[in-house]
């Protein structure tokens, strides 16, 4: 199938957003506010298929295109769209005045830490790589292959645990899988259709009537198991949207049966296993409960560095976009799936005249065709409200109104 171009009047939109996000930061510098630091948690960029990630296959026995690198590591061209994002982090912030336009910043003023897969670290050098080129930056982690608490709470045993507990509560707050996948029958459809499905066939997802799931504890209770097109299509959408942003051919693209609105289908269908594992509040408040403590003390802490970033994966992200309450949806992406290499940031603010700190969240991202064409262009940049300021226009939330929300994800550490 032949791919449709974004239109040139989509592009220009998403440039113009892009500029007015990255100009607002030196508007509100220039007024009485003032940029006090900035805390990244930033999404690996694109990656080599994880090993298991494909649930589904196309009906015809076509084959998946086969990748140079290992398993589940950053690419090549990967590690390229990370340097471009660290250097949009190092003109955004020297010119909001955080740090001088080139050489090395002080050692004090920056931390890097990442999750332990080669991914997380190679994609942590990256962007140190573009935010200060040469400079010997840093990146901090545990011993590769472990779990660190930081990123994996549940999986280090670091938090109050319970499996039982945890489906109960999700199929209360969500309604279970069939709920969650009963409004999203157009991108079941799409991913029908991609996998080479036709009127009638009865292969697996080919028959909506299929398409029903369950969320259940494990015969040892020792973690939860989903079934149904949510486990089929979340991963299996992931590879196919990876191997767009790699550049791969039209033809190893979905076999050629993609295009950008089709791609954002699958992209909603990859968030929907978020839906399950990472937003409700049960799961939400654990994954991201050690992440919020060590937010709280980067916010509360004056001399904490005036850059700290994490990178980890996606459910990092949707955890703490749920701990605060927050959803997001960015250009060429389905509703709440983090974009690849993307970043959700926490600013603080201060307002010298009064010693009133404020907190701004920001989404900031490249698209699925920028990562693919390699573009240097600035990616989109949201502001999003925390619920704990629904009605802040600017964005801007008083420090002591947003910290609640972290101290009860943080309360349910061992």
């Amino acid at each position: 199938m032949k791919s449709h171009p974004i239109s040139r009047r989509a592009i220009s939109v998403l440039i113009l957003s892009a500029w007015m996000a990255f100009a607002s930061v030196a508007a509100v510098a220039s007024d009485d506010m003032q940029l006090e630091r900035v805390i990244l948690l930033y999404r690996h960029g694109v990656r080599t298929p994880l090993p298991g990630e494909i649930q589904a296959n196309e009906v015809n026995g076509k084959p998946w295109p086969t990748w140079s690198q290992a398993p589940s590591e950053l690419t090549t061209h990967g590690a390229k769209g990370a340097e471009h994002m660290g250097a949009y982090d190092r003109e955004r912030l020297s010119h909001a005045g955080l740090f001088p336009a080139k050489g090395c910043p002080a050692p004090s003023s920056i931390w890097f830490w990442a999750n332990t897969d080669q991914r997380t670290i190679a994609s942590a050098k990256a962007l140190a790589q573009g935010f200060a080129p040469g400079c010997p930056i840093a990146i901090g982690h545990l011993p590769q292959g472990t779990d660190d608490p930081l990123f994996h709470p549940i999986e280090a045993k670091a938090v109050a645990w319970n499996t039982g507990e945890a489906v109960a509560s999700i199929q209360s707050q969500t309604g279970g899988p069939d709920a969650l996948t009963a409004p999203h029958g157009k991108e079941l459809a799409t991913m029908a259709s991609v996998l080479g499905c036709e009127p009638g066939g009865t292969q697996p997802l080919c028959d909506s009537s299929t398409w029903h799931g369950s969320l259940r504890t494990s015969p040892d209770q020792s973690h939860m198991v989903l079934t149904g097109p949510i486990a089929t299509t979340s991963g299996t959408a992931e590879v196919i949207l990876m191997a767009y942003a790699e550049g791969r051919s039209p033809d190893d693209v979905g076999w050629g049966r993609t295009d950008p609105s089709r791609l954002e289908d699958l992209s909603r269908l990859h968030a929907l296993l978020f839906d399950v594992y990472a937003r409700p509040s049960y799961m939400s408040e654990r994954v991201a409960s050690l992440m919020s403590k060590r937010i709280l003390s980067l916010l509360q802490d004056t001399n904490a560095p005036r850059l700290s970033v994490m990178v980890g994966s996606d459910n990092n992200i949707v955890a703490l976009a749920s701990v605060l309450g927050m959803h997001f949806k960015m250009p060429s992406y389905g509703q709440d799936d983090p974009p690849i290499g993307g970043a959700l940031g926490i600013e603080v603010w201060h307002r010298p005249t009064s010693g009133q700190r404020y907190v701004r969240v920001i989404y900031q991202a490249q698209t699925l065709t920028q990562l693919r064409t390699d573009s240097t262009d600035k990616p989109t940049s949201l502001v999003l409200n925390p619920t704990a300021c629904p009605k802040s226009e600017d964005g801007f939330c008083r420090i002591e109104d947003v910290i609640p929300s972290l101290q009860r994800a943080a309360e349910h550490i061992k």
